[in-house]
């Protein structure tokens, strides 16, 4: 069964920014979607000064909140003609910080951007997203900024195409009340799930061949096109008009969701993610990583922290599963 929880997203919108360029890839999406939405920005840059060194750590401290805040300030001027801005220069670590402006401000989203390298002092390294991820009791839209390379303008969420990966378990299922959200009226939203491909003949007791792969396959594409279609359904329930586009695919996940994000031509891809393992494995080094590092577009990662929906929910292919 879906969740029907109340859920806002892209009223409020926490920004981090750590100086960078890569950092700002983050923002043209965040002032579209706060625009659209007669929402607010809230551009975040944690300061901290050097590990102490003599007197004058105190001094230091100061120069780097200050240095915070005249950066923020002129960011903040440069958008402040399109969307309300609010700026919060914090002194502390990065991913603490951000998390506090999210209760201050009562935030409702994160739009960041980062590459997932690892061995940096900036607001990319893994550690500040994992830790957001890990913690975010809201939506985290993450934008894969890759250097050298032009960022891509932001959708238009009115007719934009939303894109969920599904694997029949109600964990996957708690981002679609994100993207129910989310998708406008002249907008579609594309149901993806890959099966996994069948790696041996199945046989009975005595050896005779019970079911060949391709025989496998179809069987598979049969199942999970009938789940889609249940989810397909009650989505329907709630909204009518909605445009749903069913995604059946078989292979490996990330690769598959990757090609379904292309061949559907994607604006945004939202998800589920299990952010309590960290970003290394939960989302850079998942499917959830590995769709946002080898797709074209920007993932929406709903965590635990964000999910309404408990580990015993029965998920629609159960329903499926017991007519």
């Amino acid at each position: 069964m879906l969740t029907t929880k109340e859920f806002r997203v892209f009223n409020t919108l926490v920004v981090p920014l750590d100086g960078s360029e890569l950092a700002e890839r983050a923002l043209p999406y965040a002032v579209r979607l706060a625009k659209e939405r007669g929402g607010r920005l809230v551009l975040v840059r944690a300061a901290i000064a050097p590990p102490p060194s003599g007197l004058d750590w105190e001094r230091q401290q100061l120069d780097s909140l200050e240095k915070a805040t005249a950066y923020l300030a002129s960011v903040a001027e440069k958008v402040a003609t399109r969307v309300p801005v609010t700026t919060a220069p914090l002194y502390g670590h990065a991913s603490a910080q951000i998390l506090a402006a999210v209760e201050q401000f009562d935030a409702d989203s994160i739009v960041m951007a980062t590459h997932g390298r690892t061995g940096l002092s900036h607001l990319l390294h893994g550690s500040v997203a994992e830790a957001v991820l890990t913690h975010s009791p809201i939506p985290v839209l993450v934008v894969y900024a890759r250097p050298g390379e032009a960022a891509a303008p932001p959708f238009d969420s009115a007719s934009a195409r939303i894109m969920v990966p599904l694997d029949g378990s109600a964990f996957a299922e708690t981002a679609l009340t994100a993207a129910l959200e989310i998708v406008g009226a002249a907008g579609e939203l594309v149901l993806s799930s890959v099966a996994a491909a069948p790696d041996h003949v199945e046989r009975d007791d005595q050896g005779r061949v019970r079911a060949y792969l391709d025989q496998q396959e179809e069987s598979s594409r049969r199942e999970t096109l009938d789940y889609l279609r249940q989810v397909e359904a009650q989505l329907k329930q709630q909204r009518p008009d909605l445009r749903v586009t069913l995604d059946v695919r078989i292979g490996d996940p990330a690769p598959g969701i990757v090609m379904a994000e292309i061949e559907r031509d994607a604006d945004l891809v939202v998800m589920a993610t299990h952010g309590r393992t960290g970003i290394r494995r939960a989302v850079l080094g998942s499917v959830a990583g590995a769709v946002l590092i080898t797709g074209s577009v920007p993932v929406l990662l709903v965590s635990p922290a964000a999910s309404a929906v408990s580990a015993q929910q029965p998920s629609s292919r159960s329903m499926v599963a017991n007519g």
